[in-house]
Order: structure tokens, then sequence, then C-alpha cells
């Protein structure tokens, strides 16, 4: 992380008046004045507006609740901008709330990143500060800024997603005891960024760090549990030597264990994605392995109240969070060795 500090000078302008025997009261009461200008600013209320990738999604939805709550109890009003996974439906959102004028600064949560970019500078240009939120804003995956006038970010990256998946996969390969550990790979929807850079990350790092790891074959279960036990199902007729499956979300790999389960292939183990309580659920009953982390809860604190102080010109304090990375008490990954310690937020 970068400590970056926001400054955010308050002055009071003092006009000094010569009159006879009243200099002493009136500095006295400029002073105090200013005190209280500064003490009343410092929780001046403050409407944020939040732009979200999808409400309908649950991890979404805890988002939004997180960022209400976090305004709620600072004094600053959050309002929720749906764009539905659609990237125009988000620049034309985020045309509104800077025509409006009524938003004294913006959380941005990007569909995909580098299309958000023209909004994130049009906000700033309107003399609204921006936090970024959940997706990197920006080609690069990373907690940097990549737009210049950016507050900060807290970010869940898709890279460390990625790592944690392989790293997490690595795990149960080694539990499994197979040489060459034979792998099953279903992954989220390509459109969505988060899910087709976690998928590149995984590949990509199996393919650098764990040559016993052989990944013999993927498809698409689009975040659907269903899909996932479709998926399964078929690929285990086709690899019916696989030691471990490896899924891209949590109620994803709950089907997949039943799939395993129905076919009667104990010695497969899984792979959850999402750090959810149904994931947490399976690794405490001995039904999958492990799991990777995300707390949706504590990104949207952290922006909210990031994007809280900017809007008061405060000290905004750390700025570039990667918050499984950062601020997970587990780290990236949970299983049966530290999951009494993880809580999770959705």
């Amino acid at each position: 992380m970068r400590r970056v500090v926001v400054g955010a000078v308050l002055a009071a302008a003092v006009v000094g008046v010569a009159a006879c025997g009243g200099s002493d009261s009136s500095d006295g009461s400029s002073s105090g004045g200013s005190s209280t200008a500064k003490a009343a600013d410092a929780n001046k209320h403050v409407n944020i507006a939040h732009f979200v990738a999808i409400q309908a999604n649950p991890v979404e939805q805890v988002i939004i609740k997180s960022a209400k709550d976090t305004g709620k109890a600072n004094n600053a009003t959050v309002t929720t901008f749906d764009s539905n996974n659609d990237v125009q439906r988000e620049l034309a959102n985020c045309q509104d709330a800077i025509a409006s004028k009524k938003y004294d600064a913006f959380i941005l949560k990007a569909v995909s990143g580098p299309p958000l970019i023209p909004c994130a500078r049009a906000a700033m240009a309107a003399g609204i500060p921006v936090v970024v939120q959940g997706t990197a804003l920006g080609p690069k995956q990373t907690t940097e800024p990549q737009v210049e006038g950016i507050v900060g970010s807290s970010i869940t990256l898709s890279t460390t997603n990625g790592v944690a998946v392989a790293d997490l996969t690595n795990k149960a390969c080694e539990k499994a005891g197979a040489t060459p550990c034979k792998v099953i790979y279903l992954f989220g929807p390509v459109a969505f960024d988060y899910a087709s850079i976690t998928r590149k990350t995984f590949n990509d790092t199996v393919k650098s760090k764990y040559a016993n790891i052989k990944v013999v074959a993927q498809a698409a279960a689009n975040f659907d549990p269903d899909t996932a036990a479709q998926q399964a199902r078929q690929l285990l007729q086709v690899h019916p030597d696989v030691n471990v499956v490896v899924n891209d979300c949590d109620p994803c790999a709950v089907a997949t264990e039943k799939v395993v389960a129905d076919l009667h292939k104990d010695k497969i183990l899984t792979v959850g994605a999402g750090g959810s309580k149904v994931g947490v659920d399976a690794i405490k009953a001995g039904k999958q392995f492990g799991d990777t982390v995300i707390l949706p809860a504590t990104e949207a604190k952290a922006a909210t109240l990031m994007a809280i102080k900017a809007a008061r010109k405060q000290d905004v304090g750390d700025t570039t969070i990667d918050v499984t990375a950062d601020l997970s008490p587990v780290g990236t990954i949970v299983d049966s060795s530290n999951v009494d310690k993880y809580k999770p937020e959705w």
C-alpha cells in the first residue's frame, strides 16, 4: 500500500480592523469562530454517488448495504446507481449524476475499467473527487491510480484472486498426492473483467509456478450453479481420473461437490472462489478443500470512508488498497487450517 495525503487546508480569512479598545476581543472571537467552523466542516453532511456494476448480484447487494451503512454512521448519504452490467448505462448514470450537481464525491465501481475513465475525468473536471472501488480503473491490474487526480482505490484485484486460485489448487493437488495432478477448471463469464482476468492469471500462474498441475479441461460456468453441475458431469465422464475440480464461484463449487458425490468419486477434491458463507460451511463440513477470499463489505466500507473524507477535504489515509491482500485476517486463501478465523461477508 502507498500512503497518500490529500491536502486539506481549511483557512479562515481574518480581516484586521483597527478599532479603539476592540482588538483583543475581536481576535478572540475570530479564533473561536474559526475553530467552530473547522469542527463543523469536519463532520458536515455530504452526498456520495455510488456506481455499482449490477445490483441484482448478491455480492453487489452486500457492497451497497455496506456503503450505505458506512455513510449513515458518518453523516453521509450514499445514493446507488445501478449499471446492470452495462458500460453505456454506467456512463449515462455518471453524466446524470454530474449534471444534477447533488454529489460531493463519486465511488466508481466499474463494469469494465478502461471504458469508465471518461466518467472519472468528467467528474473531476466538475470538481467532484473520485474513489475507485472493486475494479481497477485502467488497463493495468493495480491499486495505483491510473487516471491523474483520482483520490484513491479500494480494489479487489482479479490478479490477486487468480494467483490465489492457482495457489489453492496447488495445495489441493498436494493433498491429493497425484503426479501429475489433473484439474478441471470452471470459470466465470468472460465478458466480466474480474472473471476473465482471474482466469488468465490462474492459467499463467499454473504454467509458470506449478509444473505438476495439468489442466485437462476448462469450461465456462458463468457463475451459475446449474451450468457448473452440467459442465462438471460432462467433463468428469471424459476425464474420470481428475484429481481436483476448480470453480470460480462458491455456489458453483457446492453444485460440483454434489456431482462428485453422485458419481462416487470421493477422492476428487473441489476448490471454490468467493469466500462466501456457503463456501465456508462446505469447508467446515469437509465437502470442499478450500476457497479464495473476497471481502465485499470491507471493500465498500474502505471506499466509502475514503470518499467521505475526500468530500470534506480531509486526509484520506491509505489510498492504494488491495482488499484481500491488505485487509483480510487470513490472507487470500481460506481452508481447514484457518477457517475458524475467517468470517464470510456474504
